[in-house]
């Protein structure tokens, strides 16, 4: 199993404590992750058997994309 470390952040600086991330991975055998919740630091850890490019979705709205399993930072 993999997992890729996902920095959330407003737009202030701020970090979010409970806001629901998911991984939404491309391609035919693509899919959405379950849920991480992020920290008091702003950080979800998001544990996925898929690779490759995924968008990063943040309370139900796509907020980035990258390379995973990795780490990436978005902002709400």
């Amino acid at each position: 199993m993999n997992y890729s470390r996902i920095h959330v952040q407003y737009r202030d600086g701020s970090k979010p404590k409970g806001t629901r991330v998911v991984l939404s991975f491309r391609g035919c055998f693509g899919g959405v992750t379950k849920a991480g919740y992020t920290d008091t630091y702003g950080v979800a850890l998001v544990e996925h058997a898929s690779t490759g490019e995924a968008d990063v979705i943040v309370s139900g709205k796509t907020r980035g994309s990258f390379r995973a399993p990795g780490e990436t930072a978005v902002f709400i």
